[in-house]
């Protein structure tokens, strides 16, 4: 019997195979996916598992420790640099009514301010003492002043800082500037801080106030109760109350600075220092301190040798200091005033 022209050819269900390709191309990404997330939420390091090498893994037991690593190729403004956040770091958390020795001291502090070998709970007891007698405390440190040396592995700081606080048990109000001297070992710990030289140490009596509506006295005298004549009269040159007065870098609200900043004196000083021969010829090396003063121009006078290593260091250190361009002077209340300023300079014989 012939198939009619038009009729479909009949379709047999046995000889169909169904397509898996994209069954199993979802199975595939279903995989890749949860592969992925393990590794997302469960791996810290993914190039560790496929790496045969060996890491070093370093356990610091706090924030603070790893600003101050002994590492023997930081520059010295990469060491000044992480010597400004850790001190900035300690005040604040004080400041702020935190201090917690673990975080910033040694487990045995050798010396904090008059008292040695402090345990964490004696120094705590001994820093509450301290403080408690120091009411309303203003404290500023001149982060300009900041110097640094090396003994063995332990760096030594030293710094300026403004003190003013009223002491309750003297009925006083001290103003002070104070040089401290911070250590700190190779792991980034606190292992002395005390005072090295105290100025401009003043105490102002504090005699209980009266009602000062009426333009009644109050019978204190603190600072600024006395009136300069030439700040307070008209017609007066408000700078005559800075003249001839020689400030510190502990009392100047801006700090004497080299045109363009460290950076640019360091430049200054690599170009143009002399190696004197004297010293290379007996491999002399070392730091030296030279002292002047920045007058109200910017010029440098009076320079004077207040560390040295000799043979011609030292006098090199001066003519160049005294040939090179005038200083940004020091500031107080917005005037340029005379300061006396501290540079040291390091002498290295390239290797």
């Amino acid at each position: 019997m012939k198939q009619p022209i038009n009729s479909e050819p009949e379709i047999i269900q046995e000889n169909i195979k169904k397509d898996r390709s994209l069954l199993y191309m979802g199975l595939g990404l279903g995989f890749i996916i949860l592969v992925m997330g393990y590794l997302t939420l469960f791996v810290d390091d993914v190039h560790g598992l496929f790496s045969t090498k060996e890491e070093v893994i370093t356990v610091v037991d706090d924030d603070n420790s790893d600003a101050l690593n002994e590492n023997a190729n930081m520059s010295d403004a990469e060491i000044r640099s992480s010597l400004v956040k850790f001190i900035q770091a300690f005040y604040t958390d004080q400041k702020n009514g935190y201090f917690d020795p673990p975080s910033y001291f040694s487990p045995i502090t050798q010396t904090y301010y008059n008292y040695h070998n402090l345990t964490y709970k004696r120094l705590k007891d001994v820093h509450y003492k301290r403080f408690s007698d120091m009411q309303n405390l203003n404290f500023d440190w001149v982060v300009s002043s900041l110097d640094y040396d090396r003994s063995g592995n332990t760096l030594i700081a030293s710094y300026w800082a403004r003190l003013n606080y009223v002491q309750p048990s003297r009925k006083k109000e001290i103003s002070s500037d104070v040089k401290y001297e911070m250590a700190i070992n190779e792991e980034g710990k606190i292992i002395a801080l005390r005072e090295l030289e105290i100025k401009n140490y003043s105490a102002y009596d504090i005699i209980s106030e009266m009602d000062t509506l009426a333009g009644e006295e109050t019978g204190y005298s603190g600072p600024g109760s006395e009136l300069v004549p030439e700040q307070t009269s008209a017609g007066l040159n408000p700078e005559a109350s800075y003249d001839g007065r020689l400030y510190d870098l502990g009392t100047v609200e801006i700090a004497p600075e080299f045109p363009g900043g460290q950076n640019a004196l360091a430049k200054y000083l690599g170009s143009s220092l002399k190696y004197p021969g004297e010293a290379r010829e007996n491999n002399v090396q070392g730091k030296v301190y030279i002292g002047f003063v920045v007058e109200k121009n910017g010029n440098l006078t009076e320079f004077k040798v207040i560390k040295g290593v000799g043979y011609g260091c030292d006098e090199e250190a001066i003519r160049v200091l005294k040939v090179g361009p005038a200083w940004k002077p020091g500031m107080v209340k917005g005037v340029p005033v005379r300061t006396s300023y501290t540079q040291p300079i390091v002498y290295q014989i390239a290797k």
